[in-house]
């Protein structure tokens, strides 16, 4: 006799989460505010994580056993969690497409989906009898082990490379805390799902407990739905928890006059105290030395210079690395002390925004513009050939 199905308070909580979730990622997919190649990797892990949330619900209240074909479906999303969150950041920061190469960071799903195979082609009588105990699980107890903890170390290394990869970048403007955040919702997500199978082999441990995987997955679906709201804004400049922050300027009072004023009185700031030699420069500071609001500081960027704030800082950052390289030779001048000097905080990122802004590394630029070590490299040549 297989158990009645019956919701109860949390799991309704649960599924409502869910519904919700699907909603945020339809409008995300659809959404052309800010990034939409951006807002479609969120829109894919809110999905994941509603479907997810969904199998668990139809776990608990014992509708699983009326849709046994469902069952195990999500099992290896935790694989997908990783690289979406590090292909999200990638594209707010560099603005990276997918490229091929990029499949393999799908292939541990692509292999834990192939063990299963057995279990997805199997009748729904028997996967009825396999979730009621009453039949073994088509797949060697070892397998299943290793493919489970190979979730883990999988989602625990992605939580590690990307706060790697964000402490690489520049840290203009309030984005960085926002991206750590965000990658921190992610590694508890990852304690909450170790922490259950790791408990579940202890005697004291309540299946209930199994719920705070569950209110995990809750919170993110709930903070990626405000993440995708004030991403743009974000990396306009905007703290993520601004009221402002979903920068709107049809009513922000600003005359084209007064626009035109500002947009000179920060081109002036900007070539007369070289506010962006500042590492820790954010909107918050240049509006305060402006003596204009952020909304409207992030305004004129916005408009006047079809740039983000993050954007607008890097470019000019870069202009005064590519004059630094081009006047001075390596003995001179090293490529890591040209970008302390700009206002970046470390070599890689540094590197970074200056391939995507040239095409070209630092040291390939200053080969092929300064005409110092061209002069050096020339008399080394005559010297060599006397």
């Amino acid at each position: 006799m297989l158990p009645a199905p019956s919701f109860n308070t949390w799991t309704i909580v649960f599924l409502i989460a869910a519904a919700q979730g699907y909603f945020v990622a339809a409008v995300l997919f659809r959404w052309r505010r800010g990034d939409p190649a951006a807002n479609r990797l969120l829109a894919a892990l809110v999905t994941l994580f509603s479907l997810t949330l969904t199998e668990y619900v139809l776990y608990w209240t014992n509708y699983i056993y009326l849709l046994p074909h469902v069952a195990n479906l999500t099992a290896h999303f935790p694989f997908l969690f990783g690289p979406l969150v590090y292909w999200y950041l990638r594209r707010i920061y560099e603005h990276r497409s997918f490229q091929p190469v990029d499949l393999w960071h799908l292939l541990p799903f692509g292999l834990a989906m192939g063990s299963f195979v057995f279990w997805f082609l199997a009748p729904s009588d028997l996967k009825v009898n396999i979730l009621a105990g009453k039949a073994s699980f088509p797949i060697s107890r070892w397998v299943y082990f290793i493919i489970l903890w190979g979730r883990i170390a999988s989602m625990a290394a992605y939580a590690v490379w990307n706060w790697l990869y964000i402490r690489r970048q520049s840290s203009v403007a309030l984005s960085t805390p926002w991206a750590l955040r965000l990658n921190g919702f992610f590694a508890g997500f990852l304690l909450a799902y170790a922490s259950y199978f790791i408990l579940v082999r202890f005697s004291f441990f309540n299946l209930l407990w199994d719920y705070h995987i569950s209110a995990t997955m809750t919170a993110f679906i709930y903070l990626i739905a405000y993440a995708g709201y004030a991403q743009p804004a974000v990396f306009e400049g905007f703290a993520w928890t601004d009221p402002e922050a979903p920068v709107k300027y049809r009513n922000s009072g600003l005359t084209p006059e007064a626009s035109r004023s500002l947009l000179l009185r920060l081109h002036d700031v900007m070539r007369e105290q070289r506010l962006y030699r500042d590492p820790e420069l954010n909107l918050e500071g240049l509006a305060s030395r402006l003596g204009a609001s952020k909304h409207h500081v992030s305004q004129v960027i916005n408009e006047h210079l079809g740039a983000s704030f993050f954007e607008f800082i890097n470019h000019l950052r870069i202009e005064e690395a590519k004059k630094m390289l081009a006047e001075t030779t390596r003995g001179d001048l090293h490529v890591i002390e040209a970008a302390y000097a700009v206002g970046f905080n470390n070599k890689v990122s540094f590197n970074a925004a200056f391939k995507k802004a040239t095409g070209m590394t630092p040291t390939e630029y200053r080969k092929s513009h300064s005409s110092s070590d061209n002069a050096d490299a020339t008399q080394g040549a005559v010297g060599e050939s006397r």
